[in-house]
């Protein structure tokens, strides 16, 4: 049987191999490495009402970090390596059948491959090559934190980024307490989104993401004429394609920080320029095709074929940030985040005129060119050396983008460790303030029954939601580590957290041994 790899994952493999293969001639002259390693496994299933549980997360994952002091205060070298295996093997045609990554899907994550060069120049360090640069005080929201794509295919690890290459320069005079730091990417890279994302952009019935609600019911009511006609009409779903800015270099991304101490409070500015990496429809246009299907009244059927555009809207951002303890307050934590975003003005075309020639061609705005402020403040607090708590105010989740999208959020967590923290109960719960929904009920006869066929493409007042992250999490020995969670949604079925594109309630079993 033949195993084959791509050619750059050979590549990677090599040099992380070679990496370890040095190992031993590197500590024979007295240069310090540090490696350490893990196996992981992950199993989930879905416990949404009405529906059978299904398997929906199956992986194992075996990882290796490398850290290398070249030459000692001055030459580094860091680099990471996870091989995960999917768990599940998609149908495919009988070759696939023939090789192990047909039948044993896996794929290779790295956050870091980079070297640093400490006093490149007196007080400048850099680092250069694949890494993840984390900016914010806030936890897991934060609106400053747009150097590296978010990773927001698993729910149950929100606040991940995706690595990528990039050159860092931070500038130190005398070892103060004031950083400045500088950050160049060369190429844009987006957003990992769920599978379930697909709900929103990639359904025939998804509600049309036009910032207008009047807008939104006039492209309801042109696409009605085929969403309520099955018999004339077979509608597809729709083609979606997410467009790629060119690699050029006006397309690089560009970040500064300054960050210092003012007495115990930390304190940070930021700028950046570049994109946001969860992308926005840009155009929709419906063709007919021949369909083999004949009607009752006796013609052939009317295939609807749609082409979904999506794009990746410009934004500077100017944020800051501050925390500190408070004393007065047995030296609880607090911070504050903010940043205000200017975006590029985004519009989406809705051209059905292929399938009404009659219809006309709807253009509005999906993305505003008002500027808009997101913010996380919080809090957190040890009671004793067992119990543990957090909590935090979200204006603007990370995936909203606009003026018009956002919307306020809550977040609490609690800490309950037991048998000399062996064992820990945690607790965190993530609501969505309830909010009025805009929508306009689509009733062109006035009998009172909603006509639009889409999916939440109804005035229904006021909507909110919660998710429940429950976790037992056991420590039997040193290195290992097992969690049975779940992860719960509930509320309108509009609402942030429990729409369907936001995915299944599971429940979940992971073991993590790090050594």
């Amino acid at each position: 049987m033949s195993h084959q790899l791509s050619r750059s994952m050979i590549w990677r493999v090599t040099v992380f191999l070679c990496c370890f293969c040095m190992t031993n001639r590197l500590e024979a002259t007295d240069v310090a490495v540090d490696w350490n390693a893990f196996v992981q496994a992950d199993i989930r299933s879905t416990i949404d009402d009405g529906e059978s549980p299904a398997i929906y997360r199956n992986e194992a994952a075996a990882g290796v970090a490398l850290k290398a002091q070249l030459i000692p205060w001055k030459l580094r070298f860091i680099a990471d390596l996870t091989f995960v295996w999917s768990g599940f093997t998609k149908d495919t045609e009988f070759e696939g059948l023939t090789t192990r990554k047909g039948v044993s899907p896996y794929y290779l994550e790295s956050d870091s491959a980079y070297i640093e060069i400490l006093q490149i120049i007196p007080w400048l360090d850099m680092r250069i090559g694949r890494q993840i640069v984390q900016w914010g005080a806030a936890d897991q929201f934060n609106p400053t934190n747009n150097i590296n794509a978010m990773d927001l295919e698993d729910p149950l690890a929100f606040g991940k980024t995706i690595g990528n290459q990039m050159i860092r320069l931070d500038f130190n005079p005398a070892d103060s307490d004031f950083v400045l730091t500088a950050v160049w990417v060369p190429v844009f890279q987006p957003a990992q989104l769920p599978a379930s994302a697909l709900l929103q952009v990639g359904d025939a019935s998804a509600e049309l993401p036009f910032i207008s609600p009047t807008t939104r019911l006039n492209a309801e009511r042109l696409r009605n004429i085929y969403l309520t006609n099955p018999d004339s009409y077979d509608v597809a779903s729709p083609n979606v394609t997410a467009k790629m800015p060119d690699f050029a270099l006006r397309n690089s991304q560009v970040g500064v920080r300054a960050q210092w101490l003012i007495g115990r409070v930390d304190t940070s500015i930021s700028w950046y320029l570049g994109r946001d990496s969860v992308p926005v429809s840009g155009r929709s246009y419906s063709t007919r095709e021949s369909s083999e299907r004949i009607t009752a009244s006796g013609i052939s059927a009317i295939r609807v074929e749609t082409d979904v555009s999506l794009y990746y809207p410009r934004k500077q951002v100017l944020g800051f940030d501050i925390a500190g303890e408070l004393p007065f307050l047995d030296n609880a934590g607090i911070w504050f985040e903010g940043a205000v975003t200017f975006p590029q003005k985004k519009m989406m075309t809705f051209d059905i005129t292929n399938i009404v020639s009659s219809a006309r061609v709807l253009k509005d705005e999906v993305v505003s060119k008002t500027p808009f402020f997101k913010c996380t403040a919080g809090m957190d607090y040890s009671f004793n050396k067992n119990i543990y708590v957090l909590g935090q105010y979200i204006h603007g989740f990370p995936d909203e983008f606009g003026k018009e999208a956002l919307r306020d959020y809550w977040m609490v967590m609690m800490d309950i460790k037991l048998m000399q923290e062996r064992l820990t109960l945690r607790n965190v719960l993530l609501g969505e303030i309830p909010h009025q929904d805009d929508d306009l009920n689509l009733d062109d006869d006035n009998d009172g029954r909603v006509e639009s066929l889409a999916r939440g493409a109804t005035a229904d007042g006021k909507i909110g939601s919660i998710v429940y992250f429950p976790e037992i999490i056991a420590k039997p020995l040193d290195g290992l580590e097992l969690i049975l969670g779940a992860y719960l949604r509930f509320g309108h079925k509009e609402s942030k957290f429990a729409m369907d594109a936001a995915g299944p309630s599971q429940v979940v079993l992971s073991a993590r041994a790090a050594f």
